[in-house]
């Protein structure tokens, strides 16, 4: 059986500029993610692949129609209710408007920077899976070398753990950041690495990446490469990962893998 490769998404309102003191309306966040959705739909659409898209209450709230027709091909995740602001109730309100939209149930949770969530709460609101780990070392964000590398079980709950890849032995991250910054060569050696270990790769990214970002003043290894640059780095990968294995949504991964 051929290795399978979970792209994910995180579909959120692109507020990043505000961690950087950048001013960026509300209007301007939502059109720059969706300016890089409508890219990324196209790629994925040309290249028959099925992804999952975790996305915030407040976008889809904003823009039913397109996570509506976004929901018809791709698995629709809960990132929240609001990007930068979270309580606990936004796990049911979140879940509810995304299932209202789509009507389709909502499995996974994905929590926004990828903080720690109380795994109970996630539990009682219904979810199956989260993914709001990535077992590495961040500066400043976190430090998860101790947590598994793969899928696994949380306590006493019916929630199953589902992290980000990283490589073996060192746990280089293959997130959206080490994809910009690093050279594409080292980054699909890390990926083969990862997946002839585990006989699977899950990567995560951003619509808003895909979008024109030149104007924002932020740091350059978030903001670079964007727009149609991205778009080819991007399309570079997926037919390199076309060779390694088989796309899957996480829904489907998950239910055929042992834990």
């Amino acid at each position: 059986m051929k290795p399978k490769i979970i792209l994910t998404f995180d579909l959120e309102e692109f507020d990043l500029p505000l961690e950087y003191n950048c001013p960026i309306s509300e209007k301007l966040q939502f059109e720059v993610t969706s300016q890089g959705l409508l890219k990324l739909m196209t790629i994925l659409k040309v290249h028959n692949i099925k992804s999952t898209f975790f996305v915030t209450g407040n976008y889809c709230d904003k823009n039913k129609l397109i996570v509506k027709q976004l929901s018809e091909i791709h698995e629709i995740g809960s990132h929240g209710y609001y990007h930068s602001n979270f309580d606990d109730e936004f796990l049911l309100r979140s879940k509810e408007i995304l299932e209202t939209v789509t009507g389709k149930r909502v499995r996974g949770f994905r929590m926004p920077l990828l903080k720690k969530i109380d795994h109970n709460l996630l539990n009682q609101a219904g979810y199956e899976f989260d993914s709001s780990i990535n077992p590495t070392f961040l500066p400043g964000r976190y430090n998860n070398f101790r947590i598994p590398r793969t899928p696994y079980k949380i306590g006493n709950t019916e929630i199953t753990e589902f992290p980000s890849s990283v490589s073996p032995a060192i746990r280089f991250p293959l997130f959206w950041l080490s994809f910009k910054n690093i050279p594409f060569p080292l980054y699909k050696y890390f990926c083969k690495k990862t997946i002839k270990k585990d006989r699977y790769l899950h990567l995560y990214f951003h619509p808003w990446e895909f979008a024109d970002l030149s104007q924002f003043k932020i740091p350059g290894y978030i903001r670079n490469p964007n727009s149609n640059c991205y778009v080819h780095k991007f399309e570079k990968l997926l037919n390199f990962l076309k060779k390694q294995g088989d796309f899957v949504t996480v829904t489907d991964f998950l239910s055929t893998y042992r834990i």
